[in-house]
């Protein structure tokens, strides 16, 4: 009688056939649905992106094999100016350069309460998204974006525990893709955070708190991210709202894209659009 093959040498089998054909379409136009397809074999996901950073440019979308409606809302309005307050754009800004990470892991402890997911990432349909860090050279940080919608099933331990093992060939993969690209290739960037007239008058620290805030951080959580205590950053917060004229984060959110600067070129988001998001309440400000 045969010997059933075990459970890793199917494993083995599904990722050897996929590397082959990842491999044959290396430069190509089928390098996406390649990788993706190929990943599937082992871990289940909706769609697949990725994006190039460098500093707070306009990132590069690489890729995606997303329809055309949700191409616009994922990520061309992404790559707009909200990317930069996405999770995945903090651990590149903070000088990862590799590794696997899923966004509800890295994300901060309110992130369902910040203006970033209640304007953008609400809009998505995402429920599940891994990020694989790669290092493209020349000041460029790739990630490739594994996703699932809303209505699919949640990942498992085991899931993350094969999307980990298979995150060097992964990024070592699409680095050999896009090693081509360089910082010149980037579009023009982006102004860069401040960019409305009165955030000049926000000190270093009222200009992080801000960024923090919109990212989805507790009172308390900022706090002991920059050692000071809840209190102090209640005061800083009053403080940011008085000098930006703002009574609420959707009014901050809109500043800091710098929506109210009329010579920049159009943002992605009006505060007509914040204010029409669906089933997601406007956060005023309060003490959370």
């Amino acid at each position: 009688m045969p010997t059933r093959p075990s459970n890793k040498l199917l494993l083995l089998g599904h990722w050897s056939r996929g590397i082959a054909e990842i491999a044959a379409a290396q430069r190509t136009p089928r390098f996406i649905p390649a990788l993706l397809a190929s990943v599937k074999r082992l871990v289940d996901f909706d769609f697949m992106m990725v994006f190039a950073y460098s500093g707070t440019a306009r990132p590069m979308i690489l890729g995606d094999t997303l329809d055309a409606p949700r191409h616009r809302i994922i990520a061309e309005d992404y790559a707009g100016g909200p990317f930069l307050l996405d999770p995945f754009f903090r651990l590149v800004e903070e000088g990862r350069r590799s590794g696997c990470y899923r966004l509800h892991d890295v994300a901060p402890d309110h992130f369902r309460r910040s203006e970033y997911f209640r304007v953008h990432y609400s809009r998505t349909g995402i429920g599940e998204e891994i990020g694989i860090f790669f290092d493209m050279g020349q000041g460029l940080t790739g990630v490739t974006s594994f996703g699932r919608w809303d209505d699919s099933p949640r990942l498992t331990r085991a899931d993350l525990d094969i999307l980990r093992a298979l995150e060097p060939a992964v990024a070592a993969l699409c680095a050999g893709h896009w090693m081509s690209l360089h910082g010149g290739r980037l579009r023009s960037p982006l102004p860069e955070r401040g960019t409305h007239p009165r955030f000049g008058a926000l000190t270093l620290r009222e200009r992080e708190i801000v960024t923090m805030i919109l990212r989805g951080h507790s009172t308390e959580s900022i706090a002991m991210q920059l050692g000071i205590s809840p209190g102090t950053v209640k005061i800083h917060r009053k403080n940011i709202y008085r000098k930006m004229k703002v009574s609420t984060q959707a009014e901050l959110f809109a500043a800091f894209l710098g929506l109210a600067a009329p010579s920049q070129a159009g943002p992605a988001y009006s505060p007509g659009d914040m204010e029409e998001a669906p089933g997601i309440p406007q956060f005023r400000n309060s003490s959370r």
